[in-house]
């Protein structure tokens, strides 16, 4: 999943379009947790933004 939808999903989609600019698809995990942290958005975050817990 393309990490734009995955933010969009989580209902972040202000960033979404900024980051699809930024990040490849199919993007590297690595990468685009670097990128993620610079707008504050963790892995922990987005799971719980979907209803997950970490």
């Amino acid at each position: 999943m393309a990490a734009a939808r995955v933010l969009r999903v989580a209902g972040l989609r202000h960033l979404a379009d900024e980051v699809r600019q930024v990040l490849p698809d199919p993007v590297d995990y690595d990468h685009a947790e670097s990128v993620l942290a610079r707008y504050g958005v963790t892995k922990d975050g987005l799971i719980s933004r979907r209803g997950g817990s970490p």
